[in-house]
């Protein structure tokens, strides 16, 4: 089976910000609820069951759309407890948090803007995988080159990289999606398919939204709204014909029995 994870960070909306924005006074969470919403309006209509990370603020905030979210098959995983830059996670307060408010348990962590959390602290605060690796080299952000590619086992945590590409280790996330052609795009998702068997990609929903800030950079909003909608209906569209959607739980749960 061609297993793929398809994955959100859900959020409050501070991404201009980090491009140099005046910080909202919120730090984004009205209009990262705005844009929850409009997105579960959008994916509805794509049958690709996600596993979803949010920031225990948000859900906090919002919790019809947390309810929502886990009633339309996704996962409800933990994005810490804020996306504010350099935020205590509060690692455990976000898990319980968000299983209070989902009703179920919460056993993925995925760090804020992918930040080094030790694994320890991880696992301490009832996490079983973490999914905050992209072993890619990420210019003016990070280089992951030393980590592995593949899900792997570290200790009792799992650990569920973003997928890349090997050898040069291009990395598949979602500012690849924005900068390559489409066809371009597929073809790297065709070929880790073909050789892992598996694709792990991690988008956000504020990536489709109006993006009007002009701090934002240009290969980001050169596109419309509509544009970047329908682009991803495309490619959701054609990852489903070439493989199985599953969540990270459902997918690790089938590891622990073939890889014990």
């Amino acid at each position: 089976m061609r297993s793929i994870l398809l994955t959100w960070d859900i959020e409050e909306f501070d991404a201009p910000a980090d491009f140099g924005a005046p910080r909202q006074p919120d730090g984004g969470l009205c209009n990262g609820g705005a844009i929850w919403e409009e997105w579960l309006g959008i994916a509805q209509e794509w049958n690709s069951p996600a596993t979803i990370f949010v920031t225990a603020r948000l859900a906090d905030a919002f919790p019809a759309l947390l309810t929502q979210t886990r009633g339309a098959g996704h996962e409800i995983a933990s994005h810490g407890w804020t996306h504010e830059k350099g935020a205590d996670l509060r690692l455990n307060d976000s898990r319980v948090k968000l299983a209070s408010l989902a009703g179920c348990p919460i056993h993925g962590f995925r760090s804020p803007r992918l930040r080094e959390v030790p694994m320890a602290e991880i696992q301490e605060a009832g996490f079983t995988y973490d999914a905050s690796s992209n072993p890619a080299l990420i210019p003016g952000r990070y280089g992951r080159w030393g980590q592995k590619r593949l899900p792997h086992r570290q200790g009792n945590l799992w650990e569920v990289p973003a997928s890349t590409l090997p050898l040069i280790r291009f990395p598949l996330f979602w500012a690849s999606f924005h900068l390559l052609p489409l066809p371009v795009y597929q073809t790297a998702c065709r070929m880790l398919l073909a050789m892992d068997g598996l694709l792990s990609l991690y988008f956000h929903p504020w990536e489709l939204g109006d993006l009007t800030e002009p701090e934002l950079p240009l290969w980001l909003r050169r596109r419309s709204k509509t544009q970047r909608v329908d682009r991803m209906r495309k490619l959701v569209g054609w990852l489903g014909k070439a493989g199985t959607f599953r969540t990270i739980s459902d997918y690790l749960a089938g590891m622990r029995v073939t890889r014990p």
